[in-house]
């Protein structure tokens, strides 16, 4: 696709006490898997990390936060400043079952709209969600006001909501939006 995938790695995995993007599923770390599915969909691939040594050979460009401690928003504001593409998905570095064909998915809503973000029983996905670059004024506006969850910049914007029925037939759509947060979170995974 000719669009941006941007791995968010710059959160401090607390709950888990070690870095998340770290962690391995059948020898692989959870970013080397997430980044094998975005490499697989979009044109252009780039990591947010505050770390970006321990990401370096992963061999794609990497962005850090200009102002640190503005969470998940300032990751989306300097991807969508760096990215080549108008048209971004985000996605966690704590989601172990990305999958393309969800990705592929909900991208056929993107051109509609400002945001598309999958809206299930368990809630809305923001870090699993296309933003587009028309997106940027808004964000800056809420960061520079010290509000920093990534839903209240919704109301701004034109929102296409992807409800559960909207994914069906796609191929493990529950699992998909799984993450990780805490070790009880990871030893469920593995059950």
């Amino acid at each position: 696709m000719k669009a941006t995938g941007v791995l968010l790695a710059g959160g401090k995995s607390s709950r888990m006490k070690k870095e998340k993007a770290f962690l391995e599923i059948d020898g692989r770390s959870l970013a080397e898997r997430s980044l094998e599915v975005l490499r697989n969909v979009f044109s252009e691939v780039i990591i947010s990390s505050n770390t970006p040594e321990r990401f370096a050979h992963f061999g794609v460009p990497i962005i850090q936060d200009e102002v640190l401690g503005r969470g998940p928003l300032e990751g989306l504001y300097q991807g969508l400043t760096a990215a080549a593409y108008d048209e971004v998905f985000f996605v966690a570095c704590d989601m172990p079952f990305l999958k393309a064909d969800i990705i592929r998915s909900l991208a056929k809503w993107i051109s509609d709209y400002d945001v598309v973000v999958p809206k299930l029983k368990s809630g809305l996905h923001p870090l699993h969600a296309y933003y587009h670059r028309c997106c940027l004024p808004i964000i800056k506006k809420n960061l520079e006001a010290g509000c920093l969850k990534i839903i209240d910049l919704y109301p701004a914007c034109s929102v296409k909501y992807v409800e559960e029925q909207e994914l069906e037939g796609v191929s493990d759509s529950i699992n998909v939006f799984c993450n990780v947060n805490t070790p009880e979170d990871w030893a469920a995974i593995h059950k």
